[in-house]
């Protein structure tokens, strides 16, 4: 299989800075912003989880049984009772790609075997893949995730929206290297309009923004950050605003310092 680069905020983030703000249902962030900025080093993926009982998995038979712990066979089983349901989930999200971005055969890269399925396209790559969930044996969790985008434009593509938006709801970035959390939340405080919108674990591993203005929370810890927004799944609205809050950040001198 293909290696390819993870998605790079200044791919999914920067080039819909000029996207003008939704007219309706969300008002105008306050909080000053500087110009778009790029988070050096960092990579974004664009994912989507579902979660449910293991014995509901297409490939789970009578004569199964439900894992009881964490262990290299218990993923395998859930990989391979859930491939039926990655296979389905990937053929339509292939017709659905086809209908609206009028791809031809050989422009696509399809795969699917044990459980993970593989889409690459001219415009984006993505991937779905079930596997044990780490917070219950007995459970699934089937995440697709767009890992990399390859033309300029195609994050605010309404047609990116449409296919996706039923399926992706968090916008995850990965620091480069770990981030000193603690100063992260003290920078924060100093701040008033973010001091309000900060909540924090009290050992300072994590922390939480709520930004109403931009119906965004903003979750952080030493190595990642992850954008969803606090109403109704919207993709675009998601890619969006995730780019205001980047510059409301950048803002508050956030990217500074490790």
């Amino acid at each position: 299989m293909t290696r390819v680069t993870s998605l790079r905020p200044r791919a999914i983030i920067l080039e819909i800075s000029n996207i003008e703000f939704p007219r309706s249902g969300v008002q105008r962030d306050r909080i000053k912003t500087n110009p778009s900025v790029n988070v050096p080093a960092s990579q974004s993926r664009i994912v989507g989880c579902s979660e449910g009982r293991v014995r509901r998995l297409a490939g789970y038979q009578k004569h199964h049984h439900v894992p009881e712990a964490h262990s290299d066979a218990a993923q395998n089983f859930v990989r391979k009772a859930g491939h039926p349901d990655v296979k389905s989930a990937a053929d339509l999200l292939y017709t659905d790609i086809r209908g609206l971005f009028g791809y031809k055969r050989r422009e696509f890269d399809y795969s699917c075997e044990d459980g993970f399925a593989w889409i690459k396209t001219p415009d984006f790559d993505l991937q779905i893949k079930v596997d044990q969930c780490p917070d219950d044996p007995k459970n699934y969790i089937m995440t697709t995730e767009i890992v990399a985008l390859h033309t300029e434009g195609i994050a605010a593509d309404e047609r990116l929206h449409s296919c996706f938006n039923h399926h992706c709801d968090h916008l995850v970035v990965e620091f480069a290297s770990p981030i000193q959390v603690e100063d992260k939340i003290d920078l924060l405080e100093d701040i008033p309009d973010l001091a309000t919108a900060l909540s924090y674990e009290p050992d300072g591993s994590a922390f939480e923004l709520k930004l109403p203005q931009l119906d965004l929370l903003i979750q952080v810890n030493e190595s990642t950050m992850t954008f969803s927004l606090l109403t109704l799944r919207d993709l675009g609205k998601l890619l969006n605003h995730s780019q205001k809050a980047f510059d409301i950040l950048a803002s508050a001198k956030f990217y500074s310092h490790s």
